[in-house]
Protein backbone atom coordinates (compact mmCIF):
# COMPACT_ATOMS: atom_id res chain seq x y z
CA UNK A 1 0.00 0.00 0.00
CA UNK A 2 2.71 2.66 -0.97
CA UNK A 3 0.68 5.21 -2.76
CA UNK A 4 -1.63 8.28 -2.40
CA UNK A 5 -4.83 6.56 -1.44
CA UNK A 6 -3.08 4.32 1.00
CA UNK A 7 -2.24 6.66 3.00
CA UNK A 8 -4.75 7.85 3.45
CA UNK A 9 -6.07 4.07 4.04
CA UNK A 10 -3.69 2.94 6.72
CA UNK A 11 -3.93 5.96 9.01
CA UNK A 12 -7.53 6.05 8.91
CA UNK A 13 -7.24 1.70 9.46
CA UNK A 14 -4.71 3.50 12.42
CA UNK A 15 -6.85 6.01 14.30
CA UNK A 16 -11.14 4.72 13.35
CA UNK A 17 -11.02 8.56 12.75
CA UNK A 18 -15.14 8.21 11.04
CA UNK A 19 -16.97 6.49 13.94
CA UNK A 20 -20.28 5.45 13.58
CA UNK A 21 -23.47 3.93 15.54
CA UNK A 22 -25.86 1.25 14.12
CA UNK A 23 -25.08 -1.69 11.89
CA UNK A 24 -24.17 -2.41 8.51
CA UNK A 25 -27.70 -3.65 7.24
CA UNK A 26 -30.19 -5.76 9.29
CA UNK A 27 -28.50 -9.08 8.85
CA UNK A 28 -24.44 -7.77 9.29
CA UNK A 29 -23.02 -8.37 12.76
CA UNK A 30 -19.63 -8.10 13.31
CA UNK A 31 -19.75 -9.02 17.34
CA UNK A 32 -18.91 -7.66 20.02
CA UNK A 33 -15.23 -8.83 20.29
CA UNK A 34 -14.27 -6.67 17.77
CA UNK A 35 -12.78 -8.35 14.65
CA UNK A 36 -10.58 -11.15 16.00
CA UNK A 37 -11.75 -14.25 14.00
CA UNK A 38 -12.72 -12.61 11.53
CA UNK A 39 -14.01 -15.11 9.02
CA UNK A 40 -12.67 -14.79 5.39
CA UNK A 41 -16.64 -14.96 4.49
CA UNK A 42 -16.84 -11.57 7.15
CA UNK A 43 -14.64 -10.32 4.77
CA UNK A 44 -15.89 -10.93 1.89
CA UNK A 45 -19.14 -8.97 2.74
CA UNK A 46 -17.05 -5.91 3.96
CA UNK A 47 -15.54 -6.52 0.82
CA UNK A 48 -19.07 -5.83 -1.05
CA UNK A 49 -19.92 -2.96 0.98
CA UNK A 50 -16.74 -1.51 -0.25
CA UNK A 51 -17.85 -1.86 -3.69
CA UNK A 52 -21.30 -0.11 -2.76
CA UNK A 53 -19.57 2.90 -1.70
CA UNK A 54 -16.93 2.94 -4.14
CA UNK A 55 -19.44 2.64 -7.42
CA UNK A 56 -21.28 5.74 -5.90
CA UNK A 57 -18.22 8.07 -5.54
CA UNK A 58 -15.28 6.77 -7.74
CA UNK A 59 -15.12 7.54 -11.74
CA UNK A 60 -15.01 3.96 -12.16
CA UNK A 61 -13.75 3.07 -16.06
CA UNK A 62 -16.49 1.02 -17.57
CA UNK A 63 -14.58 -0.40 -20.30
CA UNK A 64 -15.09 -4.00 -20.81
CA UNK A 65 -11.67 -4.43 -22.62
CA UNK A 66 -9.66 -2.90 -20.13
CA UNK A 67 -11.49 -4.91 -17.37
CA UNK A 68 -10.71 -8.07 -19.14
CA UNK A 69 -7.08 -7.16 -19.22
CA UNK A 70 -6.68 -6.12 -15.63
CA UNK A 71 -9.09 -9.48 -14.57
CA UNK A 72 -6.47 -11.55 -16.70
CA UNK A 73 -3.47 -10.48 -14.90
CA UNK A 74 -4.76 -10.89 -11.31
CA UNK A 75 -6.33 -13.84 -12.14
CA UNK A 76 -2.63 -14.87 -13.69
CA UNK A 77 -1.30 -14.32 -10.22
CA UNK A 78 -4.13 -15.51 -8.01
CA UNK A 79 -3.16 -18.58 -9.45
CA UNK A 80 0.15 -18.80 -7.90
CA UNK A 81 -1.08 -16.80 -4.65
CA UNK A 82 -0.08 -18.24 -0.81
CA UNK A 83 -2.14 -17.72 1.71
CA UNK A 84 -5.65 -17.14 1.86
CA UNK A 85 -7.67 -17.61 -1.68
CA UNK A 86 -10.19 -14.51 -1.77
CA UNK A 87 -12.40 -14.54 -5.60
CA UNK A 88 -10.35 -10.87 -6.29
CA UNK A 89 -12.12 -8.51 -8.27
CA UNK A 90 -10.57 -5.73 -10.15
CA UNK A 91 -11.14 -2.47 -11.85
CA UNK A 92 -10.36 1.02 -12.61
CA UNK A 93 -10.72 3.70 -11.48
CA UNK A 94 -10.16 6.90 -13.92
CA UNK A 95 -7.46 9.02 -11.78
CA UNK A 96 -3.93 10.17 -13.30
CA UNK A 97 -2.27 10.24 -10.09
CA UNK A 98 -0.21 6.53 -9.46
CA UNK A 99 -2.30 4.92 -7.13
CA UNK A 100 -3.41 1.45 -6.28
CA UNK A 101 -5.68 0.29 -3.07
CA UNK A 102 -6.77 -3.15 -1.85
CA UNK A 103 -9.67 -3.63 0.36
CA UNK A 104 -11.26 -6.65 2.32
CA UNK A 105 -12.61 -9.58 0.40
CA UNK A 106 -9.96 -9.19 -2.64
CA UNK A 107 -10.94 -5.83 -4.37
CA UNK A 108 -8.26 -4.60 -5.59
CA UNK A 109 -8.55 -0.63 -7.35
CA UNK A 110 -6.08 0.50 -9.89
CA UNK A 111 -6.10 3.77 -10.79
CA UNK A 112 -5.36 4.70 -14.62
CA UNK A 113 -2.64 7.01 -13.49
CA UNK A 114 -1.08 3.58 -12.58
CA UNK A 115 -0.71 1.95 -15.68
CA UNK A 116 -0.12 5.29 -17.55
CA UNK A 117 3.08 5.83 -15.29
CA UNK A 118 4.76 1.94 -15.81
CA UNK A 119 7.36 1.28 -18.48
CA UNK A 120 6.92 -2.75 -18.49
CA UNK A 121 4.39 -5.13 -17.13
CA UNK A 122 6.45 -6.32 -14.81
CA UNK A 123 6.43 -2.89 -12.91
CA UNK A 124 2.65 -2.95 -13.54
CA UNK A 125 2.43 -6.25 -12.25
CA UNK A 126 4.66 -5.47 -9.16
CA UNK A 127 2.03 -3.07 -8.05
CA UNK A 128 -0.67 -5.38 -8.18
CA UNK A 129 1.62 -8.57 -6.42
CA UNK A 130 2.11 -5.89 -3.78
CA UNK A 131 -1.78 -5.12 -3.42
CA UNK A 132 -2.39 -8.88 -3.43
CA UNK A 133 -0.68 -9.72 -0.71
CA UNK A 134 -2.18 -7.48 1.21
CA UNK A 135 -5.49 -9.66 1.15
CA UNK A 136 -3.55 -12.83 1.51
CA UNK A 137 -1.91 -12.15 4.01
CA UNK A 138 -5.03 -10.68 5.58
CA UNK A 139 -3.10 -7.56 6.83
CA UNK A 140 -6.71 -5.68 6.94
CA UNK A 141 -8.15 -7.93 9.68
CA UNK A 142 -4.96 -8.54 11.55
CA UNK A 143 -4.37 -4.64 11.89
CA UNK A 144 -7.89 -4.17 12.92
CA UNK A 145 -7.53 -6.68 15.09
CA UNK A 146 -4.93 -4.65 16.97
CA UNK A 147 -6.49 -1.41 16.71
CA UNK A 148 -9.84 -3.03 18.22
CA UNK A 149 -7.74 -4.19 21.25
CA UNK A 150 -6.07 -0.62 21.38
CA UNK A 151 -9.25 1.71 21.76
CA UNK A 152 -12.58 2.06 22.88
CA UNK A 153 -14.15 3.17 19.25
CA UNK A 154 -16.28 1.49 17.92
CA UNK A 155 -15.17 -1.17 15.16
CA UNK A 156 -17.80 -0.52 12.52
CA UNK A 157 -16.43 2.87 12.92
CA UNK A 158 -13.10 2.13 12.08
CA UNK A 159 -14.28 -0.17 9.07
CA UNK A 160 -16.50 3.33 8.05
CA UNK A 161 -13.23 5.30 7.64
CA UNK A 162 -11.42 2.46 5.97
CA UNK A 163 -13.88 2.69 3.32
CA UNK A 164 -14.05 6.57 2.72
CA UNK A 165 -9.87 6.77 3.26
CA UNK A 166 -9.59 4.77 -0.16
CA UNK A 167 -12.74 6.22 -1.92
CA UNK A 168 -12.76 9.64 -0.90
CA UNK A 169 -9.52 11.07 0.65
CA UNK A 170 -10.30 14.53 0.48
CA UNK A 171 -12.88 14.20 2.23
CA UNK A 172 -11.52 11.51 5.02
CA UNK A 173 -8.81 14.33 5.36
CA UNK A 174 -11.20 16.91 6.84
CA UNK A 175 -11.39 14.39 9.74
CA UNK A 176 -8.16 13.86 11.06
CA UNK A 177 -6.34 14.69 14.38
CA UNK A 178 -3.29 16.79 14.48
CA UNK A 179 -1.75 14.22 16.86
CA UNK A 180 -0.92 10.25 16.80
CA UNK A 181 -0.64 9.33 20.31
CA UNK A 182 1.56 5.95 21.74
CA UNK A 183 -1.24 3.14 20.85
CA UNK A 184 -1.61 4.87 17.37
CA UNK A 185 2.30 4.81 17.26
CA UNK A 186 2.80 1.20 18.04
CA UNK A 187 -0.32 0.86 14.88
CA UNK A 188 1.68 2.65 12.50
CA UNK A 189 4.97 0.37 13.43
CA UNK A 190 2.83 -2.89 12.91
CA UNK A 191 1.48 -1.83 9.28
CA UNK A 192 5.47 -0.77 8.12
CA UNK A 193 6.01 -4.49 8.94
CA UNK A 194 2.88 -5.31 6.77
CA UNK A 195 4.52 -3.19 3.98
CA UNK A 196 7.63 -5.15 4.37
CA UNK A 197 6.08 -8.86 4.17
CA UNK A 198 3.48 -7.23 0.83
CA UNK A 199 7.38 -6.28 -0.30
CA UNK A 200 8.90 -9.67 0.34
CA UNK A 201 5.99 -11.87 -0.63
CA UNK A 202 4.88 -9.83 -3.50
CA UNK A 203 8.32 -10.20 -5.21
CA UNK A 204 8.20 -14.12 -4.44
CA UNK A 205 4.90 -13.91 -6.26
CA UNK A 206 6.01 -11.48 -9.19
CA UNK A 207 8.23 -14.19 -10.23
CA UNK A 208 6.51 -17.39 -9.82
CA UNK A 209 3.67 -15.49 -11.90
CA UNK A 210 6.23 -15.11 -14.93
CA UNK A 211 7.05 -11.38 -14.34
CA UNK A 212 10.78 -10.07 -13.89
CA UNK A 213 11.29 -9.42 -9.60
CA UNK A 214 13.09 -6.20 -10.78
CA UNK A 215 9.66 -4.53 -11.45
CA UNK A 216 8.82 -3.97 -8.24
CA UNK A 217 11.91 -2.02 -7.05
CA UNK A 218 12.21 -0.31 -10.56
CA UNK A 219 8.76 1.35 -9.54
CA UNK A 220 9.91 1.81 -6.39
CA UNK A 221 12.70 3.96 -7.96
CA UNK A 222 10.31 5.97 -10.11
CA UNK A 223 7.63 6.61 -7.04
CA UNK A 224 10.64 8.13 -4.80
CA UNK A 225 11.81 10.52 -7.81
CA UNK A 226 8.26 11.66 -7.66
CA UNK A 227 7.69 12.39 -4.18
CA UNK A 228 8.08 16.44 -4.60
CA UNK A 229 5.32 16.37 -6.82
CA UNK A 230 2.98 14.89 -4.16
CA UNK A 231 0.01 16.96 -2.73
CA UNK A 232 1.48 18.50 0.22
CA UNK A 233 -2.30 18.27 1.66
CA UNK A 234 -1.91 14.48 2.46
CA UNK A 235 1.70 15.00 3.81
CA UNK A 236 0.84 14.23 7.50
CA UNK A 237 -0.26 10.89 5.82
CA UNK A 238 2.55 9.91 4.45
CA UNK A 239 3.81 7.75 7.23
CA UNK A 240 4.81 4.69 5.13
CA UNK A 241 7.28 6.90 3.00
CA UNK A 242 9.75 4.47 0.46
CA UNK A 243 13.20 5.03 2.34
CA UNK A 244 15.97 3.83 0.63
CA UNK A 245 16.32 1.00 3.03
CA UNK A 246 13.24 -0.70 1.61
CA UNK A 247 14.03 -0.25 -1.73
CA UNK A 248 17.70 -1.76 -1.32
CA UNK A 249 15.90 -4.57 0.01
CA UNK A 250 13.57 -5.10 -2.51
CA UNK A 251 16.62 -4.80 -5.09
CA UNK A 252 18.38 -7.35 -3.47
CA UNK A 253 15.71 -9.68 -2.92
CA UNK A 254 14.90 -9.45 -6.90
CA UNK A 255 18.48 -10.55 -7.25
CA UNK A 256 18.18 -13.23 -5.66
CA UNK A 257 16.02 -15.04 -8.19
CA UNK A 258 17.52 -17.14 -11.41
CA UNK A 259 17.11 -15.26 -14.27
CA UNK A 260 14.24 -16.44 -17.07
CA UNK A 261 12.99 -15.07 -19.53
CA UNK A 262 10.10 -13.14 -18.67
CA UNK A 263 6.08 -12.70 -19.38
CA UNK A 264 5.94 -9.15 -21.55
CA UNK A 265 2.60 -9.30 -23.08
CA UNK A 266 1.30 -7.15 -25.89
CA UNK A 267 -1.83 -6.98 -24.41
CA UNK A 268 0.18 -4.47 -21.56
CA UNK A 269 1.09 -2.43 -24.35
CA UNK A 270 -2.68 -2.15 -25.57
CA UNK A 271 -3.92 -1.61 -22.71
CA UNK A 272 -1.50 1.31 -21.70
CA UNK A 273 -2.33 2.82 -25.06
CA UNK A 274 -5.79 2.92 -24.55
CA UNK A 275 -5.64 4.15 -21.39
CA UNK A 276 -3.36 7.35 -22.70
CA UNK A 277 -6.04 8.16 -25.66
CA UNK A 278 -9.05 7.96 -23.65
CA UNK A 279 -8.12 8.78 -19.69
CA UNK A 280 -4.85 10.33 -20.09
CA UNK A 281 -5.89 14.04 -20.94
CA UNK A 282 -2.91 14.30 -22.91
CA UNK A 283 -4.46 15.95 -26.41
CA UNK A 284 -5.01 13.78 -29.32
CA UNK A 285 -2.65 15.64 -31.50
CA UNK A 286 0.14 14.89 -29.24
CA UNK A 287 -0.73 11.16 -28.94
CA UNK A 288 -0.87 10.63 -32.32
CA UNK A 289 2.14 12.53 -33.50
CA UNK A 290 3.91 10.31 -30.19
CA UNK A 291 2.91 7.21 -31.90
CA UNK A 292 3.92 7.97 -36.04
CA UNK A 293 7.53 8.86 -34.29
CA UNK A 294 7.68 5.44 -32.62
CA UNK A 295 6.71 3.75 -35.77
CA UNK A 296 8.94 5.16 -37.85
CA UNK A 297 11.53 4.18 -35.07
CA UNK A 298 10.31 0.94 -34.85
CA UNK A 299 7.69 -0.55 -36.96
CA UNK A 300 6.98 -3.55 -35.09
CA UNK A 301 5.96 -1.19 -31.85
CA UNK A 302 2.60 -2.61 -31.45
CA UNK A 303 1.85 -0.20 -28.67
CA UNK A 304 2.32 2.49 -30.61
CA UNK A 305 0.79 1.53 -33.68
CA UNK A 306 -2.58 0.69 -31.62
CA UNK A 307 -2.11 4.02 -30.06
CA UNK A 308 -2.07 5.47 -33.68
CA UNK A 309 -5.04 4.02 -34.20
CA UNK A 310 -7.34 4.81 -31.58
CA UNK A 311 -6.16 8.38 -31.64
CA UNK A 312 -7.18 8.27 -35.75
CA UNK A 313 -10.15 6.55 -35.05
CA UNK A 314 -11.64 8.73 -32.38
CA UNK A 315 -10.30 11.81 -33.98
CA UNK A 316 -12.68 10.25 -37.32
CA UNK A 317 -9.43 9.85 -39.35
CA UNK A 318 -10.25 6.63 -40.58
CA UNK A 319 -7.61 6.88 -43.64
CA UNK A 320 -4.91 6.26 -40.59
CA UNK A 321 -6.60 4.03 -38.59
CA UNK A 322 -7.21 1.73 -41.72
CA UNK A 323 -3.33 1.81 -42.02
CA UNK A 324 -2.96 1.52 -37.88
CA UNK A 325 -5.50 -1.40 -37.82
CA UNK A 326 -3.94 -3.36 -41.57
CA UNK A 327 -0.65 -3.71 -39.25
CA UNK A 328 -2.50 -4.77 -36.55
CA UNK A 329 -4.76 -7.21 -37.60
CA UNK A 330 -1.98 -9.12 -39.26
CA UNK A 331 -0.45 -10.18 -35.99
CA UNK A 332 -3.87 -9.59 -33.65
CA UNK A 333 -6.99 -9.99 -35.71
CA UNK A 334 -8.11 -12.04 -32.80
CA UNK A 335 -7.14 -10.02 -30.08
CA UNK A 336 -9.62 -8.29 -28.16
CA UNK A 337 -8.36 -4.93 -28.01
CA UNK A 338 -7.82 -5.33 -32.16
CA UNK A 339 -11.70 -6.88 -32.50
CA UNK A 340 -13.09 -3.31 -30.01
CA UNK A 341 -11.33 -0.73 -31.96
CA UNK A 342 -12.04 -2.62 -35.60
CA UNK A 343 -15.75 -2.51 -34.39
CA UNK A 344 -15.18 1.64 -33.41
CA UNK A 345 -13.51 1.97 -37.09
CA UNK A 346 -16.17 0.08 -39.23
CA UNK A 347 -19.39 1.40 -37.61
CA UNK A 348 -17.71 5.02 -37.19
CA UNK A 349 -16.92 4.94 -40.99
CA UNK A 350 -20.60 3.36 -42.14
CA UNK A 351 -19.91 -0.29 -42.47
CA UNK A 352 -21.57 -2.09 -39.38
CA UNK A 353 -22.26 -4.89 -41.80
CA UNK A 354 -18.92 -5.89 -42.07
CA UNK A 355 -18.49 -5.31 -38.31
CA UNK A 356 -21.39 -7.71 -37.33
CA UNK A 357 -19.92 -10.40 -40.20
CA UNK A 358 -16.64 -10.10 -38.00
CA UNK A 359 -18.12 -10.79 -34.31
CA UNK A 360 -20.93 -13.19 -35.17
CA UNK A 361 -18.18 -14.82 -36.35
CA UNK A 362 -15.80 -14.15 -32.54
CA UNK A 363 -19.02 -14.62 -30.63
CA UNK A 364 -19.33 -18.15 -31.91
CA UNK A 365 -15.94 -19.07 -30.95
CA UNK A 366 -16.74 -16.93 -27.40
CA UNK A 367 -20.18 -16.80 -26.45
CA UNK A 368 -19.99 -15.42 -23.00
CA UNK A 369 -17.05 -13.02 -23.85
CA UNK A 370 -18.43 -9.24 -22.68
CA UNK A 371 -16.29 -7.32 -25.23
CA UNK A 372 -17.35 -9.70 -28.27
CA UNK A 373 -21.17 -9.36 -26.87
CA UNK A 374 -21.00 -5.41 -26.34
CA UNK A 375 -20.00 -4.75 -29.36
CA UNK A 376 -21.73 -6.99 -31.91
CA UNK A 377 -25.51 -5.96 -30.41
CA UNK A 378 -23.65 -2.09 -30.95
CA UNK A 379 -23.15 -3.42 -33.99
CA UNK A 380 -26.47 -4.50 -34.73
CA UNK A 381 -27.96 -1.22 -32.98
CA UNK A 382 -26.39 0.64 -35.62
CA UNK A 383 -27.31 -1.68 -38.45
CA UNK A 384 -31.47 -1.73 -37.16
CA UNK A 385 -31.29 -5.01 -35.76
CA UNK A 386 -32.43 -3.70 -32.26
CA UNK A 387 -34.42 -7.26 -31.80
CA UNK A 388 -30.47 -9.37 -32.49
CA UNK A 389 -29.19 -6.61 -29.92
CA UNK A 390 -31.72 -7.28 -26.93
CA UNK A 391 -31.54 -11.22 -27.50
CA UNK A 392 -27.12 -10.94 -26.99
CA UNK A 393 -27.44 -8.25 -24.37
CA UNK A 394 -29.94 -10.10 -22.26
CA UNK A 395 -27.75 -13.14 -22.33
CA UNK A 396 -24.73 -11.39 -21.52
CA UNK A 397 -27.08 -9.80 -18.43
CA UNK A 398 -27.90 -12.74 -16.94
CA UNK A 399 -24.68 -14.41 -16.75
CA UNK A 400 -22.29 -10.85 -15.99
CA UNK A 401 -22.41 -7.44 -14.38
CA UNK A 402 -21.73 -5.18 -17.65
CA UNK A 403 -22.29 -1.42 -17.14
CA UNK A 404 -21.95 -1.06 -21.11
CA UNK A 405 -23.93 -4.06 -21.51
CA UNK A 406 -27.11 -2.87 -19.22
CA UNK A 407 -26.18 1.14 -21.16
CA UNK A 408 -26.95 -0.48 -24.63
CA UNK A 409 -29.56 -2.66 -23.51
CA UNK A 410 -31.38 0.54 -22.36
CA UNK A 411 -30.74 2.03 -25.53
CA UNK A 412 -32.85 -0.37 -27.24
CA UNK A 413 -35.66 -0.86 -25.01
CA UNK A 414 -35.88 2.80 -25.58
CA UNK A 415 -36.07 2.01 -29.34
CA UNK A 416 -38.64 -0.69 -29.26
CA UNK A 417 -40.55 1.42 -26.71
CA UNK A 418 -40.28 -1.21 -23.87
CA UNK A 419 -41.21 0.77 -21.09
CA UNK A 420 -41.34 -1.57 -18.36
CA UNK A 421 -38.31 -3.15 -19.33
CA UNK A 422 -36.83 0.27 -19.39
CA UNK A 423 -37.53 1.57 -16.19
CA UNK A 424 -36.32 -1.41 -14.79
CA UNK A 425 -33.19 -1.92 -16.08
CA UNK A 426 -32.66 1.64 -15.29
CA UNK A 427 -33.57 1.21 -11.86
CA UNK A 428 -30.93 -1.67 -11.67
CA UNK A 429 -28.03 0.47 -13.31
CA UNK A 430 -29.03 3.65 -10.94
CA UNK A 431 -28.72 1.32 -7.52
CA UNK A 432 -25.32 0.00 -9.41
CA UNK A 433 -23.90 3.51 -9.14
CA UNK A 434 -25.46 4.64 -5.55
CA UNK A 435 -28.20 7.05 -7.39
CA UNK A 436 -30.62 5.68 -4.94
CA UNK A 437 -33.51 8.73 -5.84
CA UNK A 438 -33.58 8.21 -8.98
CA UNK A 439 -33.16 3.88 -8.75
CA UNK A 440 -36.38 4.66 -6.81
CA UNK A 441 -38.32 6.79 -8.66
CA UNK A 442 -37.39 4.10 -11.73
CA UNK A 443 -38.29 1.35 -10.00
CA UNK A 444 -41.72 2.72 -8.48
CA UNK A 445 -42.37 3.71 -12.19
CA UNK A 446 -41.89 0.24 -13.12
CA UNK A 447 -44.39 -0.90 -10.91
CA UNK A 448 -46.61 1.51 -13.05
CA UNK A 449 -46.62 0.59 -15.85
CA UNK A 450 -45.21 -2.97 -16.04
CA UNK A 451 -48.54 -5.68 -16.80
CA UNK A 452 -46.59 -8.87 -16.60
CA UNK A 453 -47.23 -10.70 -13.25
CA UNK A 454 -43.30 -11.60 -13.20
CA UNK A 455 -42.53 -8.45 -13.82
CA UNK A 456 -44.25 -6.73 -11.36
CA UNK A 457 -42.81 -9.10 -8.85
CA UNK A 458 -39.36 -8.58 -10.07
CA UNK A 459 -40.02 -5.12 -9.19
CA UNK A 460 -41.00 -5.53 -6.22
CA UNK A 461 -37.32 -7.48 -5.74
CA UNK A 462 -35.66 -4.86 -6.90
CA UNK A 463 -37.09 -2.55 -4.78
CA UNK A 464 -36.33 -4.61 -1.57
CA UNK A 465 -32.96 -4.62 -2.78
CA UNK A 466 -32.07 -0.86 -3.45
CA UNK A 467 -34.28 0.27 -0.05
CA UNK A 468 -31.15 -2.29 1.79
CA UNK A 469 -28.41 -1.31 -0.13
CA UNK A 470 -28.81 1.96 0.34
CA UNK A 471 -29.55 1.87 3.93
CA UNK A 472 -26.11 -0.13 3.88
CA UNK A 473 -24.27 2.94 2.19
CA UNK A 474 -26.04 5.60 4.56
CA UNK A 475 -24.76 3.98 7.41
CA UNK A 476 -21.41 3.30 6.32
CA UNK A 477 -21.03 7.41 5.29
CA UNK A 478 -22.66 8.76 8.64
Amino acid sequence: MFFKFQKNFKLLLLTGLLAFGGALGSDFNIGTAGVRGMSVEKENELGQYFMIVARSQLPIVNDPVLSEYLAGTVGRMAAQAQGVRYPFESFFVEDRSVNAAAFFGGKIMVNTGLIAATDTESEFAGVLAHEMTHVTQRHLARSLEIQSDAQTAGILGMIGGLILGVVNPALAMATVTASVNGAQQAGINYTRSNEEEADRIGIDLLYRSGFNPEGMPSLFRKLRAMDNKINPAFEMLLTHPLSEKRVADAENRSRQFKKNKYFESTDYQFAKSRILARYSGISREHLKSEAERRVKVNPEDYGAWYLLALTATDGGDFSAARQALDVLNRKFSANLFIIDTMTDYLTGSGKAAQAVEMLESQLRKHPDNEVVAVNLAQSYLESGKTDSAIQILRRLNRSKESVVGKELLMKAYRIKKDTCSMYQLNAELMSYRGRWEQAQMNANTALRVCKNKNDVMRTRALISKIVKDQAVYKELMK
